[in-house]
């Protein structure tokens, strides 16, 4: 089976809630009307307005398809396509585009507008084009950050440390959410316990990092190396970990729910539970069965 055929079995609940359509409450509303009006959970989106009957249409018809194309359109494109913005929108927003002295992306226009939330932003980036893009980072040089963490300090939200040297650097218990470490150099780091959400760890090495307990839901790890790291209970779901090196790495009831394991190295069998779910995506030869990951239950 072709591993892409895989997306296609993520419910159109958990797509429109990942993509910041609809809320975790609408889903528990509508699965309480569904048992009594007998409607599918979709159905019920749209008859209470919540999102577009080409919304819906879009994710259960045509989303796996567009994954599995090799060449990708202009962002607008999907977002046309999908019914989130009107023809008149984007013009809109090109033509602030074109009159705006400073460089500005459509899609940072789209959300400043209010036509998008950067959630959906942010979705429609990591799975079509599989990239992170922070809104706000602040740069702080790394023997700075490590200062400011011997003096109590643990929130480092959206900084920006891109190829940051920080090897061997201990680091418990730090937020680093939004944060670009990009090409950061985390060689044996200690960051136990730490909280790094949508956090883009691209072509990050990672190898042998204490990760224990770590948080790296909705983070980007493409090409990241996590050779022989400690990730027990590390959480990665809804994590983007297409070609990253996880060989010999310690994963004992990490959680890998819905995320996006294409090309990743993985080995071949773990004497201990690995969760994953029915939306998490791997490549066709890598059964988790038979490797023994564990289906983890919702």
């Amino acid at each position: 089976m072709d591993n892409f055929v895989l997306h296609h079995h993520k419910l159109i609940e958990q797509l429109l809630l990942e993509a910041g359509l609809i809320s975790a409450s609408q889903i528990q509303l509508a699965k309480q009307e569904e048992k009594s009006h007998g409607m599918e959970l979709s159905e019920i989106f749209v008859v209470r307005g919540w999102v577009k009957q080409v919304t819906v249409d879009f994710f259960a018809q045509r989303w796996s398809a567009m994954l599995a194309e090799r060449s990708r359109k202009p962002l607008p494109y999907y977002f046309k396509e999908s019914g989130l913005l009107e023809i008149s929108q984007i013009n809109e927003i090109l033509k602030i585009q074109k009159k705006s002295v400073e460089k500005m992306r459509f899609h940072r226009i789209a959300v400043d507008q209010g036509y998008l939330q950067q959630t959906t932003v942010d979705f429609f980036l990591a799975h079509m084009f599989n990239v992170y893009d922070p809104k706000t980072t602040v740069s702080i040089p790394p023997h700075e950050l490590v200062r400011s963490y011997a003096k109590g300090e643990k929130d480092f939200s959206n900084t920006d440390l891109r190829s940051a040297s920080l090897k061997g650097v201990s680091l418990i218990g730090v937020t680093l959410n939004g944060s670009n470490l990009r090409q950061a150099n985390l060689i044996k780091a200690n960051l136990n316990r730490s909280s790094l959400i949508r956090v883009n760890l691209n072509q990050a090495n990672l190898t042998q990092a204490i990760l224990t307990e770590t948080n790296f839901s909705r983070s980007f790890l493409k090409q990241a190396n996590l050779e022989s790291a400690h990730l027990e209970q590390a959480n990665f779901s809804s994590a983007v970990l297409e070609s990253a090196n996880l060989q010999s790495a310690y994963l004992a009831k990490a959680d890998f729910s819905g995320a996006d394991l294409r090309g990743a190295k993985l080995s071949l069998n773990y004497p201990y539970e690995v969760y994953y779910d029915r939306s998490t995506v791997f490549d066709s030869d890598f059964t988790p069965t038979l490797a023994g990951w564990k289906i983890k239950q919702h």
